[in-house]
């Protein structure tokens, strides 16, 4: 591992320390996600890696140009993000909803409202203080949980089980963390096949 570092754009990321992206981890972030939409520009550092010591989950900038970028965790572990693809496909959303809802809703509110404190974080206060003159709307736009969700009246809703897998990994806990487990949102491919030119499944 190298040492931790401070992200680009903001303070310390003391919610979850994270490693500044090497050229090699880029490189490797780019094979990854070459499939999906993903900006590179967004990476502010590296928050998880596989047991190889790949990149799997990266801190992403609250801002895309000037409108909000939701996702603070980007999960980029090709295999993983096929698995939890099947496990959605299996009504993953709702059963973890449910569970959430079930087991764990006060700690789901109050891990919503840590990463909008994460996300603010992030930024610089000069960009944050111009964002709540000049741009208002955009700033509220930051104010979201995991995914941008309004947490506070929405109730229990997960948008995406990849963006709850990637919040576990970075943070290390979940409210949902025993079904996320249950259902191996945590493991890894068997072989490196982050390391190969071409990203095939193992």
């Amino acid at each position: 591992m190298s040492e931790k570092s401070e992200a680009k754009g903001g303070g310390l990321l003391f919610f979850c320390p994270c490693e500044a992206p090497s050229p090699g981890d880029i490189q490797v972030v780019l094979r990854q996600t070459r499939s999906r939409k993903f900006d590179l520009s967004l990476v502010l550092g590296i928050a998880e890696r596989c047991r190889f010591g790949f990149p799997r989950v990266t801190v992403c900038s609250p801002l895309r140009g000037f409108a909000p970028f939701p996702t603070t965790f980007w999960l980029t572990c090709p295999w993983l993000t096929r698995h939890i693809g099947a496990v959605e496909a299996e009504g993953g959303v709702g059963k973890l909803e449910r569970w959430i809802e079930t087991y764990a809703p006060r700690e789901w509110v109050s891990f919503n409202a840590e990463h909008r404190r994460l996300r603010l974080a992030l930024l610089p206060e000069a960009e944050k203080d111009f964002l709540r003159r000049c741009q208002s709307r955009t700033f509220e736009g930051l104010h979201g949980g995991v995914g941008g969700i309004r947490y506070a009246k929405d109730g229990v809703r997960v948008k995406c089980v990849h963006l709850q897998a990637a919040s576990w990994l970075a943070l290390g806990r979940h409210p949902g963390q025993t079904w996320l487990e249950a259902h191996s949102a945590g493991q890894t491919c068997r072989s490196a096949m982050c390391g190969a030119e071409r990203t095939t499944d193992s």
